[in-house]
């Protein structure tokens, strides 16, 4: 993506309700793991690990996203963080050691990965074992209407023009989702196909999520 076109996708698709949706995952991970090194798969502009830090600066965090334009601004936006590590890399082939990570998380990139069951055995890879990833993402199988009613009370305040691109790009990504069971049919063909559990939830009032947990065991 040139940076003039990241940027400009970083100022445009920010909704109130999936910008508290970092919020409620940071709220988790640090929950799940006090100590330790994590990795934020598909770190994009680096929102996710911002809160993390913020809730928890004791953690080594480590982020890698294939783009380098958003990855540019993701330095930008944590520059006052120590010790992030950002790289530019794709999850299907990391430079990462076996056994690396204390635990690994995804927030709402899933459903863009080239080949995702590759993915999925990568983040196997360099999971310690008895440790977990954790994988939130948008779904196909939402209710529309509850999801409808409540973005209308997001964007009720949103100029026109901005309001049109925020709805644009929602369902550019719904369409481009999983179903439920595409998701545990792609699992299955991991690693973690023993070991995994998929939950529909709510991030930010929004009735579109799924988080895969995926343990190394």
């Amino acid at each position: 993506m040139p940076a003039f076109a990241a940027r400009l996708y970083d100022n445009l698709t920010s909704i109130k309700g999936i910008d508290r949706s970092f919020e409620e995952i940071a709220d988790f991970m640090v929950g799940i793991l006090p100590k330790g090194r994590l990795l934020d798969i598909g770190t994009g502009q680096g929102l996710l690990i911002i809160a993390i830090s913020n809730k928890n600066p004791a953690l080594d965090l480590s982020g890698i996203d294939t783009d380098d334009s958003m990855l540019a601004i993701a330095r930008q936006n944590i520059r006052s963080i120590k010790g992030v590590d950002l790289r530019i890399g794709n999850i299907r082939k990391t430079e990462y050691a076996d056994d690396f990570f204390d635990c690994i998380v995804s927030a709402g990139n899933f459903h863009g990965w080239e080949n995702p069951a590759e993915g999925l055995d990568e983040i196997f890879r360099i999971l310690k074992p008895g440790t977990t990833a954790y994988l939130f993402d948008t779904h196909r199988d939402y209710h529309r209407k509850v999801l409808r009613r409540r973005l209308a009370v997001y964007l009720e305040d949103y100029p026109f023009i901005r309001k049109r691109v925020l709805i644009h790009f929602l369902k550019r990504q719904l369409r481009m989702a999983y179903s439920l069971p595409e998701i545990e049919a792609i699992i299955k063909q991991t690693k973690f196909r023993n070991s995994y559990s998929i939950r529909e939830i709510e991030l930010g009032n929004l009735p579109m999520y799924v988080r895969m947990e995926l343990k190394k065991e």
